[in-house]
């Protein structure tokens, strides 16, 4: 049956479907226009943490502004859209590749295992860029260069660290890429080449701090990008997520184990070796059971799989006892586990490219193509049929409103008849009231889309991405040069605002309560600096 696919074929078939047929379909209010109304904040000239706020490192929004700037403005964004499918398919190519370079799969076809990667890895996952897509692209190729060179000379473990330090940059659950990357060269080629490797990752690290203070104070820099998450929360998001338990029932869990471990070979009269051949049968149960869950919940089920990649991994360490086989599958989980550390997309769901062949080389369940087809294939079509809905927007078959009347950036570009509306209306008060507008709180994409500049530090006005910068935010907002654009849909309680309006944006309830209203359409009130009688806080 094997023989009749050819997953070559299906594997480009695949990444062309979604880059000419599902980039038309979805465009909602929040995440799509985060990354692009910053990069474009820098395409007008703008310096990062100076002229606006962002919290995490720089390097995505630079990276797209690149793209900004070359390519055409007709229809920018749905190549934006296929550009990001294209890189992450590029990802998993190149990861696949890698590992089929340092281990023997059998007779399981790689390209096979490319197209479970990419549909299963995406889900709906919507093409827009993103921190988290961009640092694993990074990491990747940081990967297969380690692994495509058995002998690493002066520009390979420059090129390495340049990729895993690009990584590093693009979010702050990635600042132990490099750490992981120079332990893997370590144990790969020898200490000298590790020295060489951390002495560059140094000079990158230097180069960077001397960047950010030929645009910023240091002190500028370090409160917009720490302190915005409690420690602890690092905790739940990177633990506990994967365990299921609170920080107490670990511990005593932890505790427990060690202890009937122990009981169990004094009694037995064994030695430990013993212990770590059930990590295959746990691995084996675990992944079963996250091959179930995935029906139910892929999302969550991409967490149980991890932790049966987690146990694999060690299985097939304690068996062979060989760093180097060892080393490059714990590095990818490092990666993997990284990718989740998030306020919003926190599961590992991303890599599952990763985390399947993490499990495969750790692993081997059974050497015929046939099962991994029995299994992969409904996995698959439960993956693409996320699709059915975009993310956050309706189903796929109902998306028929044309966003071209919007901007010509948003040419081909179909989302629902409401969203279609909103950005109609939006655009009518642009053209009535001028380009010094502010929309309040999302819709950050707005001064991307009518090549305007912001008269803000930031176009998404929610609590975490001002910086507790209130005052300054809306003494800009009160000038009288300006009008605010106040979405209804946020004092309506839209999905992902809390029932408390103002924790999701205390500078939208106050704009809403002190600022003077001067019009109202069926979207957005519009309003012209503070009532009479208010003040600023």
């Amino acid at each position: 049956m094997t023989r009749l696919i050819n997953y070559k074929y299906l594997f480009f078939f695949t990444v062309a479907f979604y880059c000419f047929v599902l980039t038309q379909f979805g465009f909602e209010n929040f995440d799509t226009g985060y990354i692009p109304s910053f990069s474009w904040r820098i395409v007008n000239g703008q310096a990062v943490y100076e002229d606006f706020i962002y919290k995490g490192p720089p390097v995505t929004l630079y990276f797209h502004a690149f793209f900004l700037k070359i390519l055409p403005e007709t229809g920018q964004f749905l190549l934006i859209r296929m550009l990001c499918y294209l890189m992450f398919a590029l990802q998993v190519y190149l990861l696949v590749s890698a590992f089929y370079k340092l281990y023997d799969l059998g007779r399981l076809d790689k390209w096979g295992v490319m197209t479970v990667g990419f549909i299963v890895s995406l889900l709906n996952f919507s093409p827009f860029p993103w921190p988290t897509t961009d640092g694993l692209l990074f990491a990747v190729i940081a990967f297969w260069l380690v692994c495509k060179y058995e002998k690493a000379g002066f520009f390979t473990l420059f090129a390495i660290a340049c990729f895993a330090m690009s990584s590093a940059l693009t979010k702050q659950s990635f600042y132990l890429v490099p750490a992981f990357f120079g332990f893997w060269i370590l144990i790969r080629y020898g200490w000298k080449a590790a020295a060489f490797f951390c002495s560059q990752v140094l000079l990158l690290v230097a180069i960077y701090v001397c960047w950010i203070l030929s645009i910023t104070d240091w002190q500028n820099f370090i409160h917009q990008t720490t302190g915005q998450t409690p420690l602890i929360y690092l905790y739940y998001s990177g633990i506990h997520n994967y365990t299921f338990l609170p920080i107490s029932w670990l511990a005593g869990l932890l505790v427990f184990l060690s202890l009937a471990a122990f009981l169990y070979l004094r009694s037995t009269k064994q030695k430990w070796q013993v212990l770590p051949a059930m990590f295959r049968w746990i691995a084996i149960a675990v992944l079963t059971i996250a091959c179930v869950c995935f029906f139910f919940d892929a999302r969550l089920a991409s967490r149980i799989a991890f932790d049966a990649a987690v146990f694999a991994a060690a299985y097939a360490f304690f068996k062979n006892l060989d760093w180097k086989a060892a080393t490059p599958v714990w590095v990818i989980l490092g990666i993997a586990w990284s990718c989740s550390i998030s306020l919003g997309y926190d599961y590992p769901i991303l890599f599952a490219t990763g985390i399947l062949l993490a499990f495969l080389v750790s692993v081997p369940i059974n050497s015929n193509p046939k099962y991994y087809l029995w299994l992969g294939s409904p996995i698959c079509l439960v993956a693409f049929a996320y699709n059915v809905r975009p993310y956050r927007d309706a189903n796929i078959f109902t998306l028929q409103s044309s966003l071209d009347g919007v901007s010509p950036k948003l040419k081909f570009i179909k989302t629902n008849k409401e969203y279609q509306e909103k950005h109609l209306e939006l655009k009518a008060l642009v053209d009535q009231y001028g380009k010094n507008f502010i929309v309040a709180p999302s819709l950050p994409m707005a001064h991307y889309l009518f090549n305007t500049q912001s008269k803000l530090p930031c176009d998404w006005i929610i609590e975490t991405e001002i910086d507790q910068q209130n005052q300054r935010i809306l003494k800009l907002a009160a000038d009288k040069g300006n009008y605010v654009f106040l979405e209804k849909s946020f004092l309506n309680h839209e999905e992902y605002v809390q029932d408390n309006l103002a924790e999701f944006s205390s500078i939208g309830v106050f704009i809403h309560d002190k600022f003077q209203k001067v019009a109202e359409t069926k979207h957005f009130i519009i309003y012209h600096s503070l009532k009479a009688n208010e003040r600023l806080p």
